[in-house]
């Protein structure tokens, strides 16, 4: 059996506060921590109630802001921040919200596990879902949302509406889909890809990713990326997302990471796929002070495209890539930081769901939220891929790892 966290952005940090109810040593933390990981190797990014992966202005963040973390927050401030503690009533969007609510710095907190004691409790693959109780799994196209509680959201209406005593209706999204690189197309397959962490996740597009990382990539290895010899070579020389870095060889310089996406296929019962627009790699680490830091490199395509959506039609404005492929070398490493690295991969702006609604409604039928400037009108659909984990070869606590 696998166990995989739900929802922990509305858990006020209890999730993933850590905790090792009656362990009276590091020994029998450590065994719980370990019987944590195996039990818990993945967790929920995004669901119909909000993305989980970062946000901005929490305390006890180490970085610059990203502005790629606003995506899908059923949370707006303000609100209590809950610091080094923990709240309730989460799931009625009420209490503090912790930076533990929020999966990169889980996989922070992690590491930082990792260096007090020798394990890591939060080596965290990274899967979605919809949450949807409308027994359509699956169904997660922006310009053919219906809601997600049945006649409760059978209308415009009320799918535009406030969404009654839970963060539903307009503020919810269609929810998103797990991904995973399995050896057949079988339950047992299946299941040990997600034992692995080799999944990924997406905001619903149907994005197709690859990630990999090792230290003798060829840096003309994306030239041909379409074969066979491209996944064979990523394998032998490196890991898959969800794994770990190899023992740094002697000699070697930085760790090198490849990252392949290509956009969704064409929909034929729906809209044309959206373009994408770039890949980021997204690096966490524990500096040389002890705190959590993280960083988001652009690696691939271009954030300044231009690329916009005309929110009368919704049709999409500029240019966008069908692919993007790249070897990218860490700038900033340094071999005695342990550190995790996930790709994030991002499309073109497209239409959120709420406009579609109110475009296909009369004008004078529009519900006062189509009008809200405080709502998103507009997406940027991406996926997030599992991590890799790098231990420095001189970490101290490498002996109670093993």
């Amino acid at each position: 059996m696998i166990a995989i966290p739900h929802n922990s952005n509305e858990s006020n940090g209890n999730k993933f506060f850590p905790r090792y109810p009656g362990a009276n040593s590091i020994e029998e933390e450590r065994r719980q921590a370990l019987e944590r990981a195996r039990m818990e190797p993945l967790v929920e990014i995004v669901q119909n109630k909000g993305e989980s992966e970062c946000m901005n202005g929490l305390s006890g963040v180490y970085g610059p802001p990203d502005e790629l973390c606003d995506f899908e927050k059923v949370r707006q401030p303000p609100f209590e921040d809950c610091g080094d503690g923990t709240g309730f009533w989460g799931q009625l969007g009420l209490g503090c919200v912790s930076r533990l609510d929020y999966v990169r710095n889980v996989l922070l907190e992690g590491l930082r596990e990792e260096e007090r004691m020798g394990v890591n409790p939060y080596k965290l693959g990274i899967v979605a879902g919809t949450d949807t109780h409308n027994a359509i799994p699956g169904a997660v196209a922006e310009d053919r949302y219906i809601g997600h509680r049945g006649i409760r959201e059978g209308t415009p209406e009320q799918r535009l509406g406030p969404g009654g005593l839970h963060p539903h209706g307009v503020v919810a999204n269609p929810g998103g889909l797990t991904a995973v690189w399995a050896a057949e197309n079988s339950r047992d397959g299946i299941f040990e890809a997600l034992q692995r962490r080799e999944t990924y996740a997406t905001s619903g597009t149907r994005i197709t990713v690859r990630f990999f990382g090792g230290w003798d990539y060829p840096e003309a290895m994306c030239e041909d990326w379409s074969s066979l010899d491209f996944a064979t070579t990523a394998y032998e020389e490196g890991v898959p997302m969800g794994g770990d870095l190899a023992p740094q060889p002697e000699g070697s310089g930085a760790p090198r990471f490849v990252v392949l996406a290509t956009k969704e296929p064409p929909d034929p019962g729906g809209s044309e796929s959206t373009p994408l627009q770039r890949i980021q790699i997204i690096k966490g680490w524990i500096n040389a002070e002890g705190q959590p830091a993280h960083k988001v490199f652009e690696i691939a395509g271009d954030p300044n495209n231009g690329a916009d959506v005309d929110l009368e039609t919704c049709e999409r404005i500029g240019t966008g890539f069908d692919s993007l492929c790249t070897v990218w070398i860490d700038p900033e490493f340094l071999p005695e930081e342990r550190a995790f690295y996930y790709a994030r991969v991002v499309e073109n702006p497209s239409c959120r769901w709420n406009t579609y609604e109110c475009i296909r409604l009369p004008e004078g039928d529009r519900p006062e939220s189509c009008s809200d400037p405080s709502l998103a009108k507009v997406i940027q659909e991406r996926a997030w891929t599992s991590p890799i984990w790098y231990t420095s070869p001189t970490d101290k606590n490498a002996s109670a790892k093993r």
